[in-house]
């Protein structure tokens, strides 16, 4: 038995309404071979794809979505059984999305306002953590500017997090730099030594004044001083004591010159801008002072020392009108002041910056004389009283200059010793004379000056031995002889030197005996070979009462010491016989023979030997 219902649209409804949701159902049918078509429910017919998508669905255990005329919907395609084979038929249950999210939509608008908020309190607290970490970057941003431009940046530290121990980080080094370039700037423009405004600072200073006060006469004066003998004291009481001695000066000299502008430019040297204001009376007076101060003894390292010093001074625009032609004539003054016998203060004058001239013109003839070999030995006899014979030559430099002729040793001398040029024209000289003596008989010794400069310059005893050595001269042949102005800067060492030659077998003599006021300290010092009576003495011999017994004590001295004795300068008979009765070793002078060319010693070795023999007995 079958029964059988038409489900029409109202049925439909009422099948609809058996659901708890609110289902649309309908029931399609289809002959074999053809599509589906609804023929029942509540919904718009399905298009085409839609039906092929309920075809490829039809009794599937899941829903499907399907577009529909009402919209999306959820869909559920189920197979009815039918009478025909012929005919098939399916039940289409259709869920609208928008009747299944309706319940749901007030929760969406809570969740969309909630994720709304979230939103923005996110976008607040991303707003909020960036200009917390953006503007402290952005502050450091600007200090740094600040710093790299050269001025002072700090920047402020607010919290204890990273930024801010970073920002404490930034000032400190901030600090350290300003407090380095303070350091940098200060020794830029400071000496380490004395505190005390360098070179560069006394330059800036100066110039600065002449051109506020250009053409303004005497409206500065500008002192130049030095130390007296100061490398003697780091030679003999070494550098830390010459350190506290140019401490001390500095000071001194400091409350002496108050009110000007102090500096050391280097070394020993110091200067004293004093400002006039238009008044030239106070020259000269403060140049007194400072030297009244300088020379207050001083107590070093248990140590008594009494320092000195000299002091040039220039006027501005009277003297020179920029810094460098104003410092080099106060530096002229400086040298004549040393002239005049140290100690003491002294003007420019333009007759100075003359002489400057020509002496710098001296020199550098000088250096060209050295390179072209303008430079000769003359050679001056020492006759030998005891064996009535000459016993030896003193080599004596000469320079006969290609325009002015002969110049004198005195003139050229002192400028050899003070540009160092002393030392290669002595290393010259040496070689020189210990090559000419190998030609004179073996009695015949040959003398050479060494300057003090030589003395202290390092390897003053391998010049000898390479001259002997390529000479081939017996040292007992050679003798050196030196000033007692040696023994003004170390002692020890000058001893170290003159033991080193005796070593050598080479004979030392002093030169000039009796001009200096420790001669007598110098001979406990060192067993000389000969010391020379200076031509002073031997020139009053005959005039001056009490010269023969000065004469004669010198002998006896020398005598008691085992030392021979020369008498220099004699150029009389009278002189000479005074000499032999008080029983000089020889005598050298005029008398006899000025100094001579080389090719004349023979002459005068072969031939005159015997007129000269004649004449001194």
């Amino acid at each position: 038995m079958v029964f059988a219902a038409d489900l029409n649209s109202r049925e439909m409804r009422g099948l609809e309404r058996l659901s708890a949701i609110p289902l649309k159902a309908g029931v399609l049918m289809r002959s074999r071979g053809k599509p589906y078509v609804k023929v029942a429910g509540s919904f718009a017919p399905p298009n085409a794809e839609a039906m092929n998508l309920i075809s490829a669905h039809l009794g599937g255990a899941r829903s499907f979505s399907l577009d529909t005329a009402d919209g999306r919907a959820f869909a559920l395609a189920k197979p009815l059984p039918t009478l025909s084979e012929n005919e098939q038929a399916a039940l289409l249950l259709v869920y609208p999305k928008s009747a299944a999210m309706a319940p749901y939509r007030p929760m969406q608008l809570a969740i969309s306002l909630i994720a709304l908020a979230g939103l923005c309190a996110v976008v607040y607290a991303t707003w909020r953590t960036s200009a917390l970490i953006t503007k402290p970057i952005a502050r450091l941003d600007e200090a740094v500017r600040r710093l790299a431009s050269g001025e002072r940046a700090e920047a402020p530290v607010e919290g204890d997090d990273e930024l801010a121990r970073l920002a404490a980080s930034f000032n400190h080094m901030a600090n350290e730099i300003e407090e380095r370039e303070k350091r940098i700037t200060h020794l830029a423009f400071n000496d380490v030594l004395t505190g005390l405004p360098n070179r560069a600072m006394f330059q800036q200073q100066l110039d600065h004044h002449l051109r506020i006060n250009e053409g303004v006469a005497s409206s500065l004066a500008l002192y130049c001083l030095d130390l007296d003998h100061f490398k003697a004291v780091n030679d003999t009481l070494g550098h830390p004591v010459g350190d506290t001695m140019l401490v001390a000066v500095a000071e001194r000299l400091k409350v002496t010159a108050k009110g000007c502008f102090l500096a050391r430019l280097g070394g020993d040297e110091f200067v004293i801008l004093q400002f006039l204001a238009g008044d030239p009376r106070p020259i000269g007076e403060l140049g007194r002072a400072l030297i009244a101060t300088v020379s207050k003894p001083l107590e070093i390292d248990g140590h008594r020392i009494v320092p000195s010093t000299s002091i040039g001074v220039a006027i501005a625009h009277e003297d020179g009108v920029d810094v460098d032609t104003l410092l080099r004539n106060a530096d002229l003054a400086l040298y004549r002041a040393k002239e005049a016998g140290r100690g003491v203060v002294a003007f420019f004058e333009e007759a100075l910056n003359e002489r400057a001239q020509a002496r710098r013109q001296l020199e550098n003839d000088l250096r060209r004389a050295i390179e072209q070999g303008e430079l000769e030995l003359y050679y001056q006899p020492l006759f030998d009283l005891g064996r009535n014979r000459i016993g030896s030559f003193e080599a004596l430099l000469r320079w006969n200059h290609p325009e002015r002729g002969m110049i004198s040793p005195a003139d050229f001398i002192p400028v050899a010793e003070d540009t160092g040029l002393i030392v290669p024209i002595g290393a010259w000289a040496m070689r020189e004379a210990c090559r000419e003596a190998t030609h004179w008989p073996e009695h015949v010794r040959i003398a050479v000056n060494v300057s003090s400069v030589q003395f202290h310059r390092p390897g003053l005893n391998e010049v000898i031995l390479q001259a002997l050595a390529a000479s081939g001269l017996a040292p007992n042949r050679l003798e050196v002889e030196i000033t007692e102005s040696i023994f003004l800067e170390g002692s020890e060492s000058t001893l170290k030197v003159l033991h080193g030659l005796r070593e050598l077998g080479v004979r030392v003599a002093l030169d000039d005996f009796g001009t200096g006021y420790s001669s007598l300290s110098y001979l406990q010092s060192f067993p000389f070979d000969k010391i020379k009576i200076d031509r002073s003495f031997i020139q009053n011999l005959l005039t001056r009462t009490g010269a023969v017994a000065v004469v004669r004590a010198i002998i006896d001295l020398a005598g008691a010491l085992g030392m021979e004795t020369t008498a220099e300068g004699v150029e009389e008979t009278e002189q000479l016989s005074e000499l032999r009765n008080q029983g000089c070793s020889s005598v050298q002078g005029f008398l006899f023979s000025r100094p001579v060319q080389a090719a004349d010693v023979h002459v005068m070795l072969g031939d005159r030997t015997d007129q000269v023999g004649r004449r001194v007995a």
